[in-house]
């Protein structure tokens, strides 16, 4: 037997056919053609074939976070930035310009022990009165260092303000006595007090006397431009007088 050739029977064995099947496939053919499609069908299957690919392509890109798409905006992050420096200003700004306190609050009652007392922090410009001869070298002699008074507490007797609310700087008048004049004179910027003095300058007949547990005292207050200041003379009228007539002097 030659095993080079394939018998006929062993080939359609192998195609799966039988000798009519070629028969039923051109009935079946011809019979598929003779059916009606609609019209459109076949547009629209091939418009869902095309959108279906659509979907599959743009579902494959990788998603951009709206993180990375914002950040890539100058324009945006530019004003992110000055909106933030603003807003950091305006904090710094409300912070130094503190609560605004009684006036009633500046009076002897105050802490004024230098012991007690930290450095003024110049939150803002410290000066002495221009008028009435506070400038003036003399008998009125000044501590070399100025302090800052916390006047708006709470009732834990803790600031409420982040800043010094006034400055002081305390004083000596020698008399020429045995008993020099002691005192203290404060400074508060006008916006921080209500209400504000009527006095424009130093008038010692302009006194409140107050009889404290630690001490007499004389309080005199006047503002002067666009500053309040407070003089507190530790003592009664006659220390008052005294410091009157020096400030006099010295002014003439």
């Amino acid at each position: 037997m030659n095993f080079s050739e394939p018998s006929k029977s062993s080939e359609h064995s192998d195609q799966g056919e039988q000798p009519g099947d070629a028969a039923f496939h051109d009935q079946l053919k011809s019979v598929l053609l003779d059916v009606e499609v609609p019209d459109g069908l076949k547009d629209s299957i091939l418009d869902s074939l095309v959108q279906s690919n659509e979907n599959v392509l743009i579902s494959d890109q990788p998603a951009i976070s709206p993180r990375k798409s914002f950040l890539k905006k100058p324009g945006v992050l530019a004003g992110l930035s000055a909106c933030l420096v603003f807003a950091a200003m305006l904090v710094s700004f409300f912070v130094a310009q503190g609560p605004v306190i009684d006036l009633s609050e500046f009076s002897p009652k105050l802490n004024l022990d230098r012991r007690f007392l930290s450095r003024f922090d110049n939150n803002f410009s410290e000066r002495l009165p221009t008028q009435g001869g506070w400038r003036f070298k003399g008998r009125l002699n000044f501590t070399p260092n100025s302090y800052g008074v916390f006047v708006d507490q709470s009732s834990a007797h803790e600031p409420k303000s982040p800043v010094h609310d006034t400055v002081v700087r305390f004083f000596t008048l020698n008399t020429g006595k045995a008993q020099p004049v002691y005192g203290a004179i404060l400074q508060v910027p006008a916006r921080r007090v209500t209400p504000l003095p009527s006095h424009t300058y130093f008038d010692p007949g302009n006194v409140e006397y107050s009889q404290l547990k630690k001490g007499n005292y004389a309080t005199v207050k006047w503002i002067e431009d666009d500053q309040v200041y407070i003089c507190i003379v530790f003592g009664g009228a006659r220390e008052l007088e005294a410091l009157g007539r020096a400030l006099q002097a010295a002014s003439a």
